[in-house]
């Protein structure tokens, strides 16, 4: 089926090629670069000293959930990916997009994000400066339909802040920064200022994806059932310090997103925020401007990206329907791939055609500039 609206992914994610950093790398950097390793029964990918940095199989799986989820294995080699060289070929990757109805994709890494919570200091930095240069000459070969996301580091501020006004200045659509900085700062901490102003003066959305927390206590343990069942308790934290420190009644117009988190867990959130305040306001910093509570900024402030989370639809108002975004997580094994638009209007069976195009696409469009969409895209597949 396909639905009557473009459809658009405000989350998927490119898989790099295995020779991506041992290839362009600084010769420096070069011996501790990202490489896939083979292992017995496996690949991996390593870096710095064999530090693990990510699996192989989940990373493309898009579709064995339905196919058969005994399929899902975090084991693979890079030579039996379900969908090929499709997650570093352009084409080949817009061709899957087309097989799932969806018109265009904002792109996140599958290794690199995961560097976060391995390495830190200049080698991240190398890490990330590379990656973001390659996701450009990628996103270029259909620019109005493939976006392309920079990976941020701020164990450096002033050096994150450089790469920031970098990649906007080379056409990034969204700028990302792990959930918390190194342990033990927080962002609202003044080292981090710098950061904030140049997200408000450049105007790209700043976005907190799973799996970015850095090292440290925030750290994220290997991924297990229990863990993905709680997967927003950081996101929460760190969306939390922002609101309450007053960071969206400096810079009103910055909006910062959580990504693939779902979004139902925004609501219970939003409400204990003015909770705390009115209880405790005296033991913070910032003062609400009267009228105003935490939720109102984070409403303002905040969009949440999700891919199978019906239960935020009933609460769309509470969390602003232009704050929500649907992504298909392709090519990951969790992806809603090739059944997309079958997982939309379930989600929309009640909810009136104006608000289900902005969440299945619409608010995408608006906030990254995608292509409109083209009439192949509403046929169902194969018309």
């Amino acid at each position: 089926m396909r639905l009557p609206y473009p459809v658009y992914s405000s989350d998927s994610h490119v898989i790099e090629p295995p020779d991506l950093w041992t290839s362009r790398m600084d010769a420096r950097w070069r011996g501790l670069a990202p490489r896939v390793v083979s292992l017995e029964d496996t690949d991996i990918w390593v870096v710095d000293s064999d530090i693990r940095l990510a699996v192989v199989g989940i990373q493309d799986q898009a579709g064995f959930r339905f196919e058969g989820p005994g399929k899902i294995s975090k084991k693979s080699r890079m030579d039996q990916l379900q969908h090929g060289e499709a997650g570093w070929t352009p084409e080949l990757y817009m061709a899957g997009l087309r097989e799932d109805g969806v018109s265009g994709a904002l792109l996140y890494p599958s290794t690199a994000v995961q560097a976060y919570r391995c390495i830190e200091g200049p080698l991240l930095a190398a890490l990330a400066h590379t990656y973001n240069d390659w996701i450009l000459e990628f996103c270029a070969a259909d620019p109005g339909r493939l976006k392309a996301v920079a990976m941020i580091t701020v164990d450096d501020p002033a050096g994150g802040v450089a790469e920031m006004y970098r990649m906007a200045g080379n056409g990034a659509a969204a700028l990302m920064l792990p959930v918390f900085p190194r342990y033990p700062t927080t962002y609202d901490q003044p080292e981090y200022a710098p950061v904030w102003a140049a997200a408000a003066d450049i105007g790209l959305p700043i976005v907190f994806h799973l799996g970015s927390n850095q090292r440290g206590r925030h750290g994220e343990p290997p991924l297990d059932l229990i863990v993905h069942a709680t997967k927003d308790v950081h996101i929460q934290r760190s969306i939390g310090i922002l609101v309450l420190s007053g960071l969206f009644g400096r810079y009103p117009r910055l909006r910062v997103g959580a990504i693939e988190f779902g979004a139902s867990w925004a609501g219970p959130l939003m409400h204990r925020l003015d909770t705390l305040y009115a209880r405790h306001h005296r033991l913070l910093d910032y003062r609400f401007p009267a009228g105003e509570s935490p939720s109102d900024h984070f409403r303002r402030g905040v969009f949440l990206g999700f891919q199978d989370d019906r239960a935020c639809i009933p609460i769309r108002h509470v969390l602003g329907v232009g704050n929500l975004q649907w992504g298909n997580d392709f090519p990951h094994a969790e992806s809603t791939y090739p059944r997309s638009h079958e997982f939309l209007a379930a989600h929309f069976a009640h909810v009136p055609r104006e608000e289900a195009a902005a969440i299945a696409g619409g608010n995408a469009v608006a906030m990254y500039g995608f292509a409109a969409a083209r009439p192949a895209d509403l046929s169902p597949a194969g018309a």
